[in-house]
């Protein structure tokens, strides 16, 4: 499915997949499994902002957000908005 986000949630994904990644879930943060790579690939190569993620990766991202912290941005809550909408309409 495409979803459009803005360059600051891209922003804010990078971060919580940067802090799950190297923050050692699997050991040293040398190491992360292939699709947290597509993923990333996937946003760094978004144009406009428009990103085609499968509901498998939405819903890694939103793990990776839970992992971040218990109080959210605008910019957070506003990524996991449209992430959750997401996977809400697919039901």
């Amino acid at each position: 499915m495409n979803l459009v986000l803005t360059e600051t949630e891209i922003s804010v994904i990078r971060i919580w997949a940067e802090s799950t990644i190297r923050g050692g879930h699997w050991g040293d943060g040398d190491f992360f499994i292939p699709e947290e790579g597509i993923i990333l690939r996937k946003l760094a190569e978004s144009k406009g902002g428009k990103i085609n993620l499968t509901n498998d990766e939405v819903r890694m991202i939103l793990i990776w957000s839970e992992s971040s912290r218990e109080i959210y941005t605008m910019e957070e809550e506003s990524a996991i908005g449209k992430l959750s909408s997401v996977l809400a309409m697919d039901l």
